[in-house]
């Protein structure tokens, strides 16, 4: 069936096969069997390149050449921005008809209201149980509101030879290479200047042992062969439910504290003002003197901020920092290990 109204595509479409081209398409595509692929991407360990060069020589061999192979992955971001926008929509009406209404408040009313504030969007999509609440300002000595951990993996590489696919969508994921350079930068301008007085729970010496023993520690040393990539691994940020938040390319030989730091910059610009933090981290001792000693991150993240090392990494450090940052002797972290990013890079 068709309609003189409607074109060929808009015709394919409305009969579940989706065009090869805008115009004039030779072929279509059963759109089952788009979502069908999508669902065994998403599920199963294809090789993707030999399955698209299979492809593409299975169609050049019948006389048809594929141009551009994305135009159903554009049109299910663009469904998915749709959607979303949806659900925004609702949540904010949601979130209004909850208000209260104007009158006169008391002093103790009008500063219970302000404490109820809610993180971004972005941040409740991911895992509405760590970010999905309306009170914040937990004391740090008792756990804190938000438990997060962050690691770098370098096996994630980015070959130079492979060159860039074209830009059809914006990574929300990814932090952009502007915005971690810039935290590196500002940071090595921090250190230029001398360090501030603080008062610190764990000796410097022991610090200097577990900064030695640790290659995480180490931003110089050199964990993949530059010439040959581009980007050498990825720097995760996870809540303590593994769910990933955000990440970082890595594009310099070692794991340098800018990217960690971008990423906890990053979520703070997302958490409300009372929010606090503890973040576990394989070196969270050597990146917690580091922020205490230079201006790398503003005192008002440093006040709601906290960091420890995770569970199995914690024994190979120095038994002063083990009292102090081992998650097993904090109060208030419960079950949290910060090993959640070693099951994600698993």
């Amino acid at each position: 069936m068709s309609c003189r109204c409607a074109n060929l595509a808009q015709t394919l479409v409305s009969h579940g096969l989706f065009p090869t081209a805008p115009s004039q398409p030779r072929m279509a595509i059963s759109v089952e069997l788009l979502a069908f692929y999508r669902s065994l991407f998403q599920r199963s360990c294809d090789a993707v390149n030999a399955l698209a060069s299979a492809l593409h020589t299975h169609y050049v061999r019948r006389g048809y050449r594929i141009t551009n192979a994305k135009w159903f992955d554009v049109l299910q971001i663009e469904v998915e921005h749709q959607l979303e926008a949806a659900l925004q929509t609702c949540r904010d009406r949601v979130e209004a008809s909850r208000a209260t209404p104007a009158h006169p408040q008391s002093p103790g009313a009008r500063e219970e209201k302000g404490l109820r504030e809610r993180c971004a969007p972005i941040l409740i999509q991911r895992c509405p149980a760590c970010f999905g609440g309306v009170q914040f300002g937990r004391d740090l000595n008792k756990g804190g509101d938000i438990h997060v951990a962050t690691d770098g993996n370098f096996h994630h590489r980015h070959r130079r030879s492979a060159g860039d696919s074209p830009h059809f969508y914006d990574p929300s994921y990814f932090l952009p290479k502007v915005q971690v350079d810039a935290i590196g930068h500002h940071i090595t301008r921090s250190r230029k200047s001398a360090p501030k007085l603080h008062v610190s729970h764990v000796p410097n010496e022991a610090i200097d042992l577990c900064e030695n023993s640790y290659e995480a520690a180490d931003g110089k040393k050199q964990k993949a062969a530059m010439d040959s990539f581009d980007d050498t691994g990825l720097m995760a940020l996870i809540c303590r439910h593994d769910i990933p938040l955000f990440f970082a390319n890595i594009d310099s030989p070692g794991e340098q504290q800018k990217y960690s730091v971008a990423l906890i910059n990053h979520l703070f610009s997302l958490l409300p003002r009372s929010a606090t933090v503890v973040t576990l981290y394989d070196v969270g001792c050597v990146l917690s003197r580091s922020l205490n000693q230079y201006d790398i991150l503003p005192d008002s993240i440093i006040q709601r901020l906290r960091f420890a090392t995770t569970a199995m990494h914690a024994y190979g450090h120095e038994w002063a920092c083990q009292l102090v940052y081992n998650p097993r002797m904090i109060v208030g972290l419960g079950l949290s290990d910060g090993e959640g990013t070693e099951r994600l890079w698993s």
